[in-house]
């Protein structure tokens, strides 16, 4: 009895804390995967947006947004990874990218997972615009 009493209470903590972590999560505006072009706009237009490069660090050092944070998911481990999502900074929007869109859904979905308190996620799929993005960041 005394072992039922106990799985009923495990079992119980588990769903409450899925369900607390789904409610904080509530809030989040998840955009999903926007094109390249939608991408710069979305950029461009929202306010102390967070841009995350996934790319490996020779991508990145070749060409990147100015301001991007770098976490090089390829070159960490999974516990390194997260640790670093855990640092950006919370209560403003995230945008990630990669190179061509092909690594970073999976990120997009654990930061989703760790980050509930970030109000709106996107990433790029695609070639993300670069020149397009540095050079309006620049003339403004």
């Amino acid at each position: 009895m005394q072992r039922v009493i106990c799985a009923l209470v495990f079992v119980l903590t588990v769903c409450l804390g899925h369900g607390a972590a789904w409610a904080a999560g509530a809030g989040q505006r998840a955009l999903g995967a926007l094109s390249p072009e939608d991408a710069l706009e979305y950029m461009l237009a929202a306010k102390d947006l967070v841009i995350v490069d996934v790319a490996t660090t020779r991508w990145f050092e070749r060409e990147h947004f100015e301001g991007a944070v770098h976490i090089p998911i390829e070159e960490l481990n999974a516990a390194q990874e997260d640790a670093l999502y855990k640092e950006l900074p919370s209560g403003r929007p995230v945008i990630l990218h990669c190179r061509l869109g092909m690594i970073v859904p999976g990120t997009y979905e654990r930061v989703r997972e760790l980050r509930p308190d970030i109000p709106e996620i996107a990433y790029i799929d695609g070639k993300p615009p670069f020149a397009e993005y540095n050079e309006r960041v620049r003339a403004r």
